[in-house]
């Protein structure tokens, strides 16, 4: 089935017209096409979903980037599998505490963030995620399994703030491993050795 015809069977599934946009531009909720006419980037955030995930969603094989923000969902199907091409996934401000194992079988995922959700730990998965270079975990409700993130040779970009974090195991950071972190607004306790390895730290 062409993307267009799968953009009109999501629309129709939110109940929102997805309209396509020429420039990339996340102020508004649509879609791009690329030259092929497939659909690459697709903004559905705050568009209601109640929690559910639309199933037009996984026949989008060629997506690279999903914004899916502020929809009140509480977990991440094993369907996502069916994203090869997502580099880039941006489920921020949901209600979600874990991640499906088939989120470590994407093939070139890049970036993941999960900003403002219930996460409690960092799940072990991640370390398993061979491509991913960003993860964002901004206000959630970590206090352990910081090393799942650091036992990544590929995570470069790690973003901690606003959590619940007494203990980062500073000694796991890997020489020139990582680019940035951020572990603002916790309460770290221990001692913070090996920041020299880490280009941009705040703290």
């Amino acid at each position: 089935m062409e993307d267009v015809k799968l953009i009109e069977e999501l629309s129709s599934q939110i109940n929102r017209n997805l309209k396509q946009v020429r420039k990339v531009t996340w102020l508004i909720k649509g879609y791009q096409l690329n030259d092929l006419g497939h659909v690459t980037h697709l903004n559905i955030a705050k568009c209601n979903l109640k929690g559910c995930w639309p199933a037009a969603l996984f026949k989008l094989t060629h997506l690279q980037v999903l914004d899916i923000q502020e929809n009140q969902l509480e977990s991440i199907p094993e369907e996502i599998k069916k994203l090869k091409s997502l580099v880039c996934l941006d489920i921020r401000n949901n209600q979600i505490q874990e991640l499906p194992q088939s989120i470590s079988t994407l093939p070139v995922l890049q970036k993941l963030y999960l900003g403002n959700n219930l996460f409690t730990k960092v799940p072990e998965l991640i370390q398993d995620c061979d491509t991913l270079n960003l993860i964002d975990f901004t206000d959630n409700l970590l206090s352990e399994g910081i090393e799942n993130i650091l036992n990544s040779t590929s995570i470069r970009n790690i973003y901690l703030r606003n959590n619940r974090l007494k203990y980062f195991p500073f000694h796991l950071i890997r020489p020139n491993g990582i680019l940035e972190l951020n572990v603002m607004e916790n309460h770290i306790e221990n001692s913070q050795e090996n920041l020299s390895r880490v280009k941009n730290f705040l703290f």
